[in-house]
C-alpha cells in the first residue's frame, strides 16, 4: 500500500521536483517570461500598481463573496473576474498584474531553477499584502463591524 504524505509535505516537495524539470525542458525560456519590473519603471510604481489593484480585488471579494448582505448571489465570480481583468489590462504591462503573492512567487522560483533572480520578489509580497490589508478597514467603514 502506498504511503500517504501530509499535504504540507506534498506542497513543498512538488515545486522542488517540478521546477528544475520545467527549466530543463524549456531551456531557459521560463527565465525570460518571469514577472518583473519593466526596464525604466521604478520599483515604487510597480509597488503602487500591485497595492492599488490588490486593494480593489480584496474589496470586491469582501463585498460580494463574504458579506451576509450578498448571501446567495450568483454574480460574485463575475465581479471578481472583471476586477482581475481590469487590473491586468491597466497595470499588467507595468507590473505583470500579479495581485497575489503566490502568483508572483511561482514564476520567480521557476526562474531561480535556471539563472534567474529573486530581486523583484519583494514587490509581489509587499504590494499585495499592503493592498489587501488596506481593504479590510475600508470594508468595515462601509458595512460597520456587525456585517
Amino acid at each position: 500500500m502506498a504511503r500517504l504524505h501530509p499535504p504540507s509535505y506534498c506542497f513543498i516537495r512538488q515545486p522542488l521536483i517540478s521546477l528544475p524539470s520545467l527549466e530543463r525542458l524549456f531551456h531557459g525560456q521560463i527565465r525570460d517570461r518571469v514577472y518583473g519590473c519593466l526596464p525604466g519603471v521604478p520599483a515604487a510604481t510597480v509597488l503602487f500598481a500591485e497595492a492599488l489593484y490588490t486593494f480593489a480585488l480584496a474589496l470586491v471579494i469582501l463585498n460580494v463573496a463574504t458579506s451576509p448582505r450578498t448571501e446567495g448571489n450568483s454574480y460574485y465570480g463575475l465581479a471578481i473576474g472583471f476586477t482581475v481583468m481590469t487590473g491586468a489590462f491597466a497595470v499588467g504591462g507595468i507590473s505583470g498584474g500579479v495581485f497575489n503573492p503566490a502568483v508572483g512567487t511561482g514564476p520567480i522560483l521557476a526562474a531561480l531553477a535556471g539563472e534567474g533572480s529573486a530581486g523583484s520578489l519583494w514587490l509581489y509580497w509587499v504590494g499585495p499584502v499592503a493592498g489587501a490589508a488596506l481593504a479590510v478597514p475600508v470594508y468595515r467603514m462601509q458595512h460597520g463591524n456587525g456585517d
